[in-house]
């Protein structure tokens, strides 16, 4: 038990946000719950996400749900909890309402599961699950970047609230944009070996190619204003 404490007193140096959560890049997610030997892990995205691949340990309670915060509460609050979803966003609204029904020991996967499987870290398959009929594979995107000498890559994925966000401002883009530069959308949740060859963690994600090259890339919402100068950027390049 001393060597499990000693853990989660380190494990604090990665402190982020609230107070009591502390958010974990994988390796370190990992560490904590093979130490851990009582633990709480929740997987707060839905139901449909979650079969798609899973923490192996994890219990699932959608975000989404009515009910959300009241099965939070039936949790053991002298027991660390464990919480991540697909890129780090949700988790961290589930922190939040968690650190705020008076949990102490709260650890968030900083990236997700995404950064999870990135980092080759085993999950749990439900094997029924087949993969989506219009998955978008690295072969396919080696095809759009040799296509279109000056890209722009929305990788995106529809729970996603800031990619929701932007994408008034990238239609409106792409109009003003047309015959000068492709527009092109990518859906990560039926794109996960692109993810990870691309060492994609967190959404949304924009980056610009020139003569199939990636020029520049940026993590997290843009307003319309920060699009267009990666637009005259990617012109200029």
């Amino acid at each position: 038990m001393q060597t499990v404490f000693a853990l989660f007193s380190s494990l604090t140096i990665f402190a982020q946000g609230e107070s009591g959560v502390k958010l974990l890049p994988a390796k370190a997610f990992a560490q904590g719950l093979d130490s851990a030997a009582h633990k709480q892990v929740i997987d707060v995205r839905t139901p449909e996400e979650f079969q798609s691949g899973h923490i192996a340990a994890a219990k699932n309670i959608n975000i989404y749900d009515a009910d959300f915060k009241a099965r939070l509460e039936k949790l053991n609050k002298a027991q660390p909890v464990f919480v991540y979803c697909k890129g780090g966003g949700r988790s961290a609204e589930a922190a939040k309402i968690l650190n705020e029904l008076g949990f102490t020991n709260i650890y968030d996967l900083q990236g997700g599961i995404m950064a999870w499987e990135n980092n080759r870290l085993p999950v749990a398959v439900n094997e029924n699950v087949k993969p989506p009929d219009n998955a978008f594979t690295v072969s396919d995107f080696d095809q759009l970047l040799a296509g279109n000498k000056v890209l722009l890559v929305d990788f995106y994925a529809p729970w996603c609230i800031p990619c929701r966000q932007m994408e008034p401002s990238l239609r409106k883009l792409k109009r003003e944009y047309k015959g000068k530069i492709t527009f092109s959308r990518i859906n990560l949740d039926k794109a996960k070996p692109l993810a990870r060859k691309l060492n994609i963690e967190s959404i949304p994600v924009i980056a610009v190619y020139r003569n199939g090259t990636e020029l520049k890339r940026i993590t997290g919402f843009q307003s319309a204003s920060q699009l267009r100068e990666l637009i005259v950027y990617l012109l200029k390049s």
